[in-house]
């Protein structure tokens, strides 16, 4: 797992950011914050996070709606949901919308990262991925070698 990777969290709540910013850097994440939605999205567009941790309730826009927007112009971007005022219905419409988990506060440091190192695993293994598929030859296909096959076209006959 690569720690140099850095995220972004969007909490209106000053205490709450650095907490999650000592807790994340403590474990060799780089962290970002911002305290509204609004600086969230231009942050996302500015820089290569992994992943992103957001409040659901936030001044201004919404962190559903911070949530949605994220998803739609960034449908690979983790993004994390945590809030104080959690139901079941709100964890589903979060995980509907396209929330990767979603965590009630208050949260032991240790849920927060599990939640982070699924993350930055998940990350890593697309990052391995597309790089081996760069390794492939132009237009190679696993197709190719199995249902070209004379044996098995023979045993399928």
């Amino acid at each position: 797992m690569n720690k140099n990777q850095s995220l972004l969290v969007v909490d209106d709540e000053r205490n709450m950011r650095e907490s999650l910013k000592t807790v994340l850097e403590s474990r060799g994440y780089q962290v970002d914050t911002v305290e509204s939605a609004e600086e969230g999205l231009k942050a996302v567009e500015a820089s290569g996070y992994f992943m992103v941790i957001t409040d659901a309730r936030l001044e201004g826009m919404s962190g559903y709606d911070f949530l949605r927007e994220t998803h739609e112009r960034w449908p690979d971007l983790p993004v994390l949901m945590i809030t104080a005022y959690a139901t079941p219905k709100l964890a589903v419409e979060a995980i509907q919308t396209g929330a990767i988990d979603y965590l009630s506060k208050p949260f032991e440091p240790e849920e927060l990262l599990h939640s982070v190192n699924r993350c930055s695993e998940r990350h890593e293994l697309i990052r391995q991925n597309e790089k081996l598929k760069a390794r492939l030859p132009f237009g190679f296909q696993l197709d190719d070698i199995i249902g070209n096959c004379n044996s098995l076209r023979n045993c399928a006959k």
